[in-house]
């Protein structure tokens, strides 16, 4: 049973970039399996769900939401929606303690996005072979095939960036470099097409990070190696956002608009802050103010907030909001208290995309949060953390 659980996680894991539908059907699965699993030792179930209490909390502040909501079925829609943040929580519950664990998460979910990126540029191709359309390869007709929104795919990316060229800077692999390095092209390549300008701004965090460290301590050739590449990434993001081509194409179809309106609407259409309108009532209240403040087009389309943070106190009101906080601040608190600077490198993105985007309003946003906050709070209870350093 321990062998079939752990090979449909990472079978769930593998799947998440390439289709939300399969990977929905395959979490409950590992869920279900999960909760049939034993562990070795004194390991309740109960007591290992304290550790994140975190997300336990923001669930209930969510459920509790539904009193104040009238739309029970949308409300509903959103705790299905959050349910990976429970059935990965308890999943990892059921995983016992492994050195190996996350690399094989990361080689799982890396493999998936390889194949969901080629799956994509594939058909882009094929669509620019019969139509003649340079779109096919821009934005939400890129990522159509795999019925991914490109913002996520852009998450993907970049975490996965990260992931790659940490461990080549710490010499965690040095067997297959060159083909990694490979892959971080590649993968930057597919970042650029997204047109995910948010993204951007995370990516310039991060690689400023590496630069700065690689500036301060002992080099090594490893580490040379990672400073040459991301100079050259460095550079052809500051070209390719200079470039008048790309640039028209990003103007055209990107995650690059104005976002204030929504920010700004989202907050006075609040009539309770401390409570919020309620977990389900979110869209028809702010429907309603666009359409009395004559902002038609953005009821048409039924904008959310744009911005996670807005979008919870909206919802769930100052106290809502205090909650997702810890969710996402616990994890980075707990990588600093590790020493886990490749926990911080991951979540922090989240901070910038919060900014700009309701993450927990998506399945592909929920699901890749979630994973990632298991991991950082497996690592951080663990008797050896993966990847932990010294002092940043």
């Amino acid at each position: 049973m321990k062998k079939v659980f752990y090979w449909s996680m990472l079978l769930f894991i593998f799947s998440i970039p390439i289709s939300s539908y399969v990977s929905t059907k395959l979490l409950v699965i590992v869920f279900v399996i999960s909760l049939f699993t034993k562990v070795s030792g004194k390991r309740s179930l109960a007591l290992e769900m304290r550790k994140s209490w975190d997300i336990l909390a923001f669930l209930l502040i969510l459920i509790i939401g539904l009193i104040n909501t009238d739309d029970i079925e949308t409300g509903f829609r959103v705790l299905e929606t959050s349910f990976s943040l429970l059935a990965l929580l308890v999943v990892f519950t059921r995983i016992n303690k492994s050195e190996t664990l996350v690399n094989h998460i990361f080689i799982s979910f890396m493999a998936g996005l390889l194949v969901a990126c080629l799956i994509s540029l594939g058909t882009a191709g094929f669509s620019f072979i019969s139509s003649g359309n340079l779109q096919n390869f821009f934005y939400y007709q890129l990522t159509e095939a795999i019925e991914l929104h490109p913002t996520y795919l852009a998450y993907y990316l970049i975490a996965s960036i990260t992931y790659i060229i940490y461990i080549i800077f710490y010499g965690l692999e040095k067997h297959r470099m060159s083909a990694w390095i490979a892959i971080v092209f590649f993968f930057f390549l597919m970042l650029v097409l997204t047109g995910g300008r948010t993204a951007y701004v995370s990516l310039l965090l991060i690689f400023s990070f590496f630069i700065l460290k690689y500036i301060l301590e002992n080099k090594t050739n490893e580490k040379t190696i990672v400073f040459s590449v991301v100079l050259i990434l460095l550079i052809s993001l500051f070209a390719v956002n200079s470039t008048t081509f790309f640039n028209l194409k990003f103007s055209q179809h990107s995650d690059y608009w104005e976002r204030s309106i929504l920010w700004k609407s989202a907050i006075l259409a609040n009539p309770n802050p401390l409570q919020g309108v309620g977990t389900g009532d979110y869209k028809t209240v702010l429907n309603e103010y666009y359409q009395s403040h004559g902002m038609e087009e953005y009821a048409i389309d039924s904008f959310n907030s744009h911005n996670q943070f807005i979008q919870v106190y909206f919802s769930n009101g100052v106290i809502g909001l205090i909650f997702l906080l810890l969710l996402i601040g616990r994890p980075i608190y707990l990588s600093m208290k590790s020493q886990n600077t490749l926990g911080i490198l991951l979540l922090f993105p989240f901070v910038i995309y919060g900014v700009t985007e309701v993450f927990l309003g998506r399945y592909q946003g929920v699901v890749f949060f979630a994973l990632l906050h298991q991991i950082v709070i497996y690592q951080h209870y663990s008797s050896k953390p993966s990847f932990a350093l010294n002092a940043l």
